[in-house]
């Protein structure tokens, strides 16, 4: 008896430190990102338009949009919206504009419910009725009261009946997260739907600045501005409008969150502005901006490509056509660079030959070089370059050829660096470009020659950073350390704000060919701590730190995010 009860507790203890060392040590890298809400996905579609006038076709839209808010509102679950829906009918292959939207909403989204409806008109007045659908069935679960209001005044009726949805799923009251707490205006709304649709930078901004017009109050177009001149970097004047937006109250969580992220963006706070837009990819993991998005800072301002195939897979790509679809090209784009970051150079070939096969993307052109060149794909490289240098223009084959040569300094190998970078410095005159031939002789090492080509850059783009490190670095290799220090001084002078590191990252440049260590790792931590990003041609993809990338002093900075 003695004997078998310590057989059967030796057992329970080894199976209980088994269940504990799994669940603590065995948990993969992608356990670290937020945990998409579990709660089942609901589809709300635009209202049916039943008056037999064109004029209010934009409440269709209104209608939708405002249910999801009131949705979200209390995190009743994650929502797919119209756009979503048209955004697949679009560039879904094989499909035609005209099919069915139920049958795609069920066949790809597959929605536990769908939302939707339809309105009239009554007398002059507006009546709206909307019905919640099983998603499987496509059975009517229940047909909400109508609710009827003044042909002027939609929103009156849409926010009655907002009010019947979500006392449908919310049985009791809890503020949750809502990005505009009051409805708005309806011209303020329709400015606001008639600027995303606008594909011209001027008419966007114009918009926005009409919807801000007709309703002060209104959030949404106000932070939508913030984020269209950061995209334009001009920092400035998108840091002065943050400045003057208050949000609806203090306890509106997911207002504050964006906030928070645009602030820390122009600070450039990369930790701050990747955990703001993980919360915003957990609200709608599946809506493709956001997406892309988190899958950008992920990779270029945290320098986290471990957490990119994670965010990358939550939306299938399986049928998506990418001809139609610029923001599927930017997450291939990005998924491409953290495959290569991460040594996974076959799976970064593959998924850029796919898209390629598919159509023609330039943004693509470059990782795919650098894939061929750290995979050891000579054959396939040039075979790529040859093709490009007959349906390309001379500048976007340089480059190519620059980035080639480059990519072989990566891997000491100096012969076949050199040998793309004579394709551009034995080109005929008047093909290169001065900064093009300059940044050639630079990374050939025939820094005198550099120097002369980089001084006349510099003459006609005096602030431009890059040009004077580089000139700074030809002239201290060729002994002109006068004419070097001169350079540093108005490298120092070029000192403003919003420059997110640059400055410092120069300096770093420079520091690493002058062999000055200690002046080196501090400059480059002051430029990761400023904002820099990480990307293809920064820090370890930088031949300037080829000798300095496995030191311990280098892994700082680029872990100083993580």
């Amino acid at each position: 008896m003695y004997f078998s009860s310590l057989g059967i507790i030796t057992s329970l203890c080894v199976i209980t430190v088994f269940l504990i060392v799994n669940k603590n040590f065995s948990r993969d890298k992608s356990d670290l990102l937020p945990v998409i809400v579990k709660s089942d996905k609901i589809a709300v579609l635009k209202f049916g338009n039943n008056t037999g006038d064109p004029k209010y076709d934009i409440v269709s839209k209104m209608a939708s949009d405002w249910i999801i808010h009131g949705i979200t509102e209390n995190q009743v679950a994650q929502v797919i919206t119209q756009d979503l829906v048209d955004e697949y009918k679009t560039i879904l292959k094989g499909k035609k504009i005209d099919e069915d939207e139920t049958t795609i909403v069920k066949e790809y989204l597959k929605p536990s419910k769908i939302i939707s409806g339809n309105f009239y008109l009554k007398n002059g007045n507006l009546l709206f009725q909307g019905m919640l659908i099983d998603g499987k069935t496509n059975k009517t679960n229940i047909s909400f009261k109508p609710t009827e209001c003044p042909a002027s005044n939609p929103l009156q009726c849409i926010e009655e009946l907002n009010e019947s949805i979500t006392g449908y799923f919310i049985t009791e009251d809890k503020k949750g997260l809502m990005l505009q707490e009051t409805p708005p205006k309806y011209e303020a709304y329709k400015f606001l739907l008639e600027a995303k649709y606008s594909n011209d930078n001027q008419e966007y901004i114009n918009l926005l600045n009409k919807a801000i017009t007709a309703d002060s109050t209104y959030f949404e177009p106000k932070v939508l501005r913030v984020a269209h001149f950061y995209n334009q970097k001009e920092f400035k004047k998108s840091d002065s409008l943050l400045k003057l937006i208050k949000p609806d109250s203090y306890t509106n969580k997911r207002q504050l969150n964006l906030l928070n992220m645009y602030e820390a963006l122009l600070k450039g706070d990369n930790h701050t502005v990747y955990k703001s837009i993980l919360k915003e990819y957990e609200i709608a993991p599946f809506d493709l901006k956001t997406n892309r998005t988190a899958l950008v800072v992920a990779l270029q301002y945290v320098n986290r490509p471990e957490d990119v195939e994670a965010i990358y897979k939550t939306v299938a790509m399986d049928s998506m056509n990418l001809q139609n679809c610029s923001d599927c090209t930017t997450r291939i784009y990005v998924k491409a660079y953290a495959d290569i970051e991460l040594g996974k150079y076959r799976e970064a070939i593959s998924i850029i030959e796919n898209a390629q096969n598919e159509t023609e993307v330039k943004i693509l052109n470059r990782p795919l070089v650098i894939a061929y060149v750290r995979s050891g794909k000579e054959d396939a490289l040039s075979q790529f370059l040859r093709k490009i240098n007959i349906i390309a223009t001379p500048a976007e084959t340089q480059e190519l050829y620059l980035q080639a040569g480059k990519e072989y300094l990566l891997k000491n190998d100096i012969p076949k660096a050199e040998e793309y970078f004579n394709k551009i410095t034995n080109a005929e005159s008047g093909i290169v470009d001065s900064k093009m031939l300059a940044d050639a002789l630079y990374y050939k090492e025939q820094f005198a020659k550099a120097e002369k080509v980089l001084k006349e850059v510099h003459t006609k783009k005096p602030k431009d950073i890059d040009v004077l490190a580089k000139l700074a670095i030809s002239n201290f290799k060729i002994g002109n350390l006068s004419e070097a220090k001169k350079n540093l001084n108005i490298l120092e002078n070029l000192r403003a704000a919003y420059q997110f590191g640059e400055v410092d990252y120069a300096l770093g440049q420079y520091y690493a060919a002058a062999n000055n260590k200690p002046e080196l790792y501090k400059h480059l931590l002051k430029a990761v701590a400023s904002g820099h990003l990480y990307h293809w041609k920064y820090f370890k993809n930088d031949p300037h730190f080829t000798k300095y990338i496995n030191s311990k002093e280098f892994e700082e900075v680029m872990n100083f995010w993580k």
